[in-house]
Order: structure tokens, then sequence, then C-alpha cells
């Protein structure tokens, strides 16, 4: 395991098939105890000793209460320590987390404990949402702001669970939930090779090491935080989490990224796109950046010029792709000049070492200038969608290119262009109807079978489209015109889907345009 693969990429001593992703945190510890895991908005940190404590005791109350290998543990992720280490206490245990969003509305989080069904759910301070989401479904509640709970996992002994090292790459780390076509989330799942695999690339790619610190920008039930976990407490760095409240507010998610320290960033554009429109960032903003990462929706030429203007020569531009199913992040590609300036696609880069970016067209590998659907092979492949056989058996397939060996492949439904040389990618768009929209990955059905659900609503269609600065929102269209007032129809879908799936333009017409088919045609509506 040791010899330098393609590309130069070596993987961490620890990535192998019999080792964890508990082992390979704890073999940290030994070496970055006193170091700085988490660098709190406060100016107070936790050190990876003091974050593997915290795990273990959690750990043992959650095996007092029967939580075993391959069980689920679900958290209500704040972005504090108690819930880090959460995380860290299922993995040592063996168990697969799923940390969940409070602005959820109930009915979908009660599809996320139908499927991932948790036997426990961790919080610093458990919402009402995911109580009420919770209750029925056996999973016990365990709350730090309760002090009996609290007192109880204090007083815990400091051992890590012995059977820790029994867990094997094999099994899950944890699950992710993504937007579903049929009207319902699907969760994928993780496995701890997949997750050493990429927190070792990530180091090598990025060059993390022990002084860095990496930004936590993303929501916790987002796909992109995984990077930011990953990429910092598997490679001795630190983590800055930044909350919710936060976030909201530009001016002080700026000063808590420098009074941090951060050295590398990785947001979705958008949050970008928004700082520089609001003018918060100019040469002297950030002055410890020397990454400056950003993947999930493509960038606007116009707006990525703004920003290379910004940081070129004293941050490196990185734009990484990377669907849930493939631990986050799949290909990267360094931003320069020419990229301002190519109008023949989006580039997305190269695969990470250890991964295969396969484009096929009409049955075979497309060939330089041509475009194809992307499919990806390789260790950081999930094991499919949690009892969900059929959509599993949809999107993780055989590579179509070679019969001959049970390899298996996810189907991303993205069209790619192979660019020259065969190994720079450029991203087209969709197959499908799935969108990118603020990095999330949607499914546009979801959302018009929400709105089909609501009474009054005969006909739903939903796009995207640019609006009048060029960036891309979601506009539903709802027939017939006796259709309920659009604050309704806001209000409806809030009680159906997370507000980062809500339209930002609704239109209420008599009727929907059809094609030829008789369908609804959404091509008319999405240039209109």
């Amino acid at each position: 395991m040791q010899r330098r693969l393609r590309h130069g990429f070596r993987p961490h001593p620890v990535t192998t098939y019999r080792y964890n992703v508990a082992l390979a945190f704890e073999h940290l510890v030994e070496t970055c105890g006193e170091r700085p895991a988490i660098k709190l908005a406060t100016g107070a940190a936790v050190t990876y000793r003091d974050l593997d404590r915290s795990a273990n005791r959690i750990a043992a109350a959650l095996a007092r209460r029967g939580v075993r290998r391959r069980d689920v543990v679900a958290i209500a992720h704040e972005k504090s320590p108690g819930c880090f280490a959460a995380m860290f206490a299922a993995l040592k245990l063996g168990a697969a987390y799923v940390n969940l969003d409070e602005q959820n509305p109930v009915p979908r989080l009660q599809h996320i404990f139908a499927t991932a069904q948790p036997k426990a759910v961790f919080a610093d301070a458990m919402p009402a949402s995911i109580a009420a989401a919770a209750a029925g479904s056996g999973a016990e509640l365990l709350d730090l702001a309760d002090s009996r709970f609290a007192a109880e996992v204090s007083a815990a002994a400091n051992e890590p669970p012995p059977g820790r090292a029994a867990v094997t790459g094999a099994d899950p780390a944890y699950i992710m939930y993504t937007s579903g076509s049929t009207g319902v989330p699907k969760g994928a799942i993780v496995t701890h090779a997949s997750v050493l695999n990429f927190g070792a690339w990530c180091g090598e790619r990025f060059g993390i090491e022990p002084h860095d610190v990496v930004t936590n920008l993303n929501p916790m039930y987002f796909d992109n935080s995984v990077f930011d976990v990953y990429s910092a407490l598997l490679n001795g760095a630190s983590i800055a989490p930044v909350t919710r409240a936060t976030l909201s507010n530009p001016a002080a998610l700026l000063e808590q990224v420098e009074r941090a320290g951060c050295t590398v960033w990785y947001s979705v554009p958008s949050l970008l796109i928004y700082l520089t429109t609001l003018k918060l960032l100019d040469a002297t903003r950030l002055p410890a950046i020397r990454q400056l990462v950003f993947g999930g929706e493509v960038y606007p030429q116009p707006e990525l010029r703004k920003l290379y203007a910004i940081f070129a020569g004293r941050s490196a531009l990185v734009n990484v792709y990377g669907p849930t199913e493939c631990t986050c992040l799949v290909t990267s590609w360094d931003i320069g000049p020419d990229d301002l300036k190519d109008q023949t696609g989006f580039a997305i880069g190269p695969a990470n070492p250890n991964c295969t970016a396969l484009v096929v067209r009409d049955g075979r590998r497309a060939q330089p200038g041509e475009t194809g659907e992307l499919y990806i092979l390789g260790p950081q492949v999930a094991l499919g969608y949690v009892r969900d056989p059929e959509r599993t058996e949809k999107a993780f397939v055989r590579n179509p290119l070679d019969e001959r060996w049970s390899e298996r492949a996810y189907r991303t439904g993205d069209l790619v262009r192979v660019g020259e040389g065969g190994r720079k990618l450029y991203f087209l768009g969709r197959v499908d109807n799935q969108v990118k929209h603020m990095g999330y990955r949607i499914e546009l059905e979801e959302i018009e079978a929400a709105l089909n659900r609501i009474p009054g609503v005969v006909q739903a269609a939903v796009v995207q489209k640019p609006d009048s600065t060029g960036m891309p929102i979601i506009a539903a269209y709802v027939a017939p015109g006796d259709a309920p007032a659009k604050a309704r129809l806001r209000e409806a879908l809030l009680q159906m889907l997370p507000p980062y799936m809500i339209p930002q333009h609704f239109e209420i017409r008599d009727s929907l345009p059809k094609n030829a088919n008789g369908k609804i045609d959404r091509v008319t509506l999405a240039r209109e």
C-alpha cells in the first residue's frame, strides 16, 4: 500500500481494508493529541485528545443503549463539539451516522427514520421537529441538554470501545440523504474504506497538514461537509465550524474565518458570488487562505473572473466535482487564465487517483471532443441507497464497457465532454431533470410531486432558469388559474420540502404549454 500510484498519489498508511476511520483518527491522536481539532467561534479550541475522549464517553453511552456494529445513529448536528464527538463515537462502535436537518419538514424526517432506522438520536439540544419525527420509530432520544444524560456521559470511563478493531473498511461509515425523483429522499451508504481513501486524497491533493485550518461552512447534512470534516480530521489539521446564524451574517462569517486563521476554504459558488456582490471580498480579505475550493454547481464565467481578479497570485482556485454517492468529490481542476475565456464548457478536471471517470457514448468510450454520460468507478463508490433496492439497481451498475468483471460503477446522469488528451472533463448538464442549486442536488420531479399534492393544483412544472443577473433560480408553474395563491403554495411546500428546495419564482396560469407529444413543454418554460 505504500507504493506511489498514478499521478503521484500515495495512500495514507492506514487505508487498508482491515482498518477503519476510528483507528485512523486514534492514530492521529497519538501524534497530534494536543493540537486543535476544532476551532470554535469563541476562540477556544478542542484538541484531538479532548475530541477523542468525548467520543469514547459518548460511545460508552450509546453502547449501553444497545448500539452495535452496523447499527445507525442519527445526529441533530449543530456543529457543536458534542455532535462532532458523536460522529466519531458511532464510528468507534462500527455504527453508521446520519446527520439530520432540523429545518426539514417532519414527514421528510420521518422517511429518513423509516429507512435509516437509527437506534438512537443524539443532540446537544434536541430540536422539536426531530423529536416529533422520531416518535414511534423506536429510536431513543439522547440529549446533552438533559442533565442526567450529560452527567452519564461525563462520568463514563475514557476507554475506547473494545470491539472497534473488528470494524472493517467494508462497514458503513455514514448515510447521506439527497433528493429523489420519486418524491422522497434517498440515503447513500458510504463505507469506512471510501472515507479513508477520500481523506488521503484530500491531504495529498490540497497539501493539508497539521498547521492547516479548514472552513466548515457547509451544513452537516449536506454532502460538501464530508470534505470539511475528513480533509481536516484525517490529516491532523483543524476544522473551523461556522453556524447557520453566522452564515446569515456575511461580515461575521468572514471575520470568523479570518480569526480562525483558515487556510483552506470550501463552499458552493453561490456563497462566494454573494460575498463578491456585497463587495466584502477584496485583496485584504482572507489573507491566510491558500486554497480556495468551490463545487456543487457551475460557477458563471463572468463571476469567476471577479473572484480570480481578487485571489489570483495568492490563492489557488480549485473547482471540484463529485456526487453524494461517490464520497463527496471525484474530480478537481485548478482554475487558470485560459478557463476565464474558455467558451467550450465548465472544466471539472480529471478524476482523482484511485477513481476512474468513464464517459460513455453510444455504448463505447467517448473520444476527445465527444460528449457522453459520466460513470464513476473505484473505492469511493457508495454501497447503494439504504433500504431502496430498486433505485440502487438503477444507479449502481456494472462497468458498461466491460462485462467480464463484476466491477461496480455509479451512473451519475451527468453529461460531460472529454477534452484534448482524454483526461480533462467538461461538465455540460444532465441527462434527466436533476439540477444543482446552491450546491444541493435537487430532483425537480420531487418539487413537482409536492406541488401536485396541494389541493387545487391540477398541473405543475418546475424548471431551473437564469434570473436577470444570470444566476440560476428554480421556477414553479402551476395550473389552473384558481390554484392557491403564491404565498399559500410556498407555505404548503414548506410542510413537505426543506427550505433550499422551495422555488424562488411562482407563476399561476390557466394552462401550461404542451409539446407535440402532449406533455408539459418545460423547454419553453425555461426559455421564457
